[in-house]
């Protein structure tokens, strides 16, 4: 399948807008500055992939966030030892950008809407916008959070067993 050139181009640029908001954000919790760069790469990678997957691919959203998240807690979980630092320190400020802010921001709105609405069919659009919206955001960020947290799970568990 081949991509256009504007989804290619809104790949790129939000891979780089993401490889700037990621050590942006490990800057407020002060993460060590050798490891910015590593935060920056790890933000575009986990945004360039879920971004590739969603748009280019057509996987759905919470989908793509889970395997992007997983890619990037994987990744971490082999850097961290060999770099000294704790994963939670590259992970969480990586997948800053995949944060679901305009479902929120919807689900907000329709709710406030609903309240002073005094129209039915304007209730029920609102009540409908308020649940797509809440139900997808609620799943975005349960698909971070299992994206992140699963892999270890795996790796931690065994590794001081003998086979």
């Amino acid at each position: 399948m081949m991509l256009s050139n504007d989804v290619l181009l809104q790949i790129v640029l939000e891979t780089i807008a993401a490889g700037f908001i990621a050590p942006a954000f490990a800057m407020l919790f002060a993460v060590p500055r050798r490891c910015l760069p590593y935060v920056a790469a790890g933000g575009a990678l986990t945004r360039c992939l879920r971004s590739g997957l969603y748009i280019g691919a057509g996987v759905e959203i919470v989908i793509a966030t889970f395997i992007a998240c997983a890619a990037v807690s994987l990744i971490f979980i082999y850097l961290g030892p060999k770099l000294k630092i704790p994963r939670p320190v590259f992970t969480v400020a990586s997948i800053i950008a995949l944060i679901p802010g305009f479902d929120a921001y919807n689900a907000l709105i329709s709710f406030i809407s609903m309240v002073e609405s005094v129209d039915d069919a304007a209730f029920y659009h609102y009540v409908f916008t308020l649940m797509h919206s809440g139900t997808r955001c609620a799943a975005i960020l349960l698909a971070i959070a299992l994206g992140i947290a699963v892999p270890p799970l795996f790796f931690y568990n065994y590794r001081h067993r003998r086979v």
